[in-house]
């Protein structure tokens, strides 16, 4: 059925009033919602994230990407007041790289950052929510290590002697022996200290590791692990007990050197019980 012309203008005029009634409003900007799953960064319906930052709004001192470049300017960004002593010893971990909110877990009174690192956009939000102080580390040398340990080098490499010195590492007892004898006459001579008493950890210096931590696992009373990068130290820490590190001076710098002698150090020098039982039943078999 045609619509009659009375009809058609009653529609059209009926639109038309509508249009106009919001003409007045037809500047002001639409709501546009984002689509579910994604993030505005609009925390205002979330009573519990009233305090975070939106992402229309950071911190002041942010770098373009949004993260707080260094410690200074995290306290700018946070108000968090700021400690004097910079060059004070850190009493707690030393945070590097990029800092997000999680690695901030558990952690209370004073963050202590490394030189370079930087807060993301809510981790700057949780220090100043939870009232945390900022605190940077300086690159001023680390104080050297109060662990006892032992040490032999074969060869020279300046590195590794800087790594010795400032950690305080005790020269293995005098070996005097054929060149062709001197490492298995090093190994002897670590094994008999760990066996006094002495001392429970040591560490080579050599050019190839392969005949170092394969002679030095011959013996009943030490756990020779190759230190190849700091995950496979912690591991032979954790899983083994290691309590001899041979490290190839060659394929290291001192800062690499000094890294992984640092962590080795943390070691207790025991072998967990399962492994003391795994490596008793096996020497039986030798």
């Amino acid at each position: 059925m045609d619509a009659s012309p009375e009809l058609i203008k009653k529609i059209t005029d009926a639109v038309l009033e509508v249009l106009s009634r919001n003409a007045d409003s037809a500047s002001a900007p639409a709501a546009v919602h984002a689509p579910m799953g994604i993030c505005t960064g609009d925390y205002s319906k979330f009573p519990e994230l009233a305090q975070v930052r939106s992402v229309d709004n950071p911190p002041a001192n942010a770098a373009p990407n949004g993260f707080v470049e260094d410690a200074a300017a995290a306290r700018s960004a946070t108000g968090a007041t700021p400690t004097t002593g910079i060059e004070t010893p850190a009493v707690g971990p030393v945070l590097t790289g990029v800092i997000t909110a999680s690695r901030l877990a558990g952690l209370e009174g004073t963050i202590y950052l490394a030189a370079g690192a930087k807060l993301s956009p809510l981790a700057v939000d949780l220090v100043k929510q939870r009232g945390l102080q900022i605190q940077t580390i300086s690159a001023a040398p680390k104080a050297a290590t109060t662990t006892s340990w032992i040490y032999w080098m074969q060869g020279h490499c300046p590195s590794a002697a800087r790594a010795i010195e400032q950690l305080r590492g005790k020269a293995v007892a005098d070996v005097r022996t054929a060149a062709s004898q001197q490492l298995p006459a090093v190994i002897r001579a670590v094994a008999k200290e760990f066996a006094g008493g002495q001392t429970r950890l040591a560490v080579l210096f050599v050019p190839s590791a392969a005949r170092a931590v394969c002679l030095a696992n011959r013996c009943a009373n030490l756990r020779a692990i190759v230190g190849t990068c700091r995950q496979a130290v912690q591991e032979g820490i954790e899983l083994l007990g290691a309590n001899v590190l041979v490290l190839e001076y060659p394929h290291h710098g001192f800062k690499s050197m000094d890294e992984l002698v640092r962590l080795f150090l943390t070691s207790s020098g025991r072998a967990p019980k399962d492994v003391e039982s795994q490596l008793t039943e096996l020497a039986a078999c030798g």
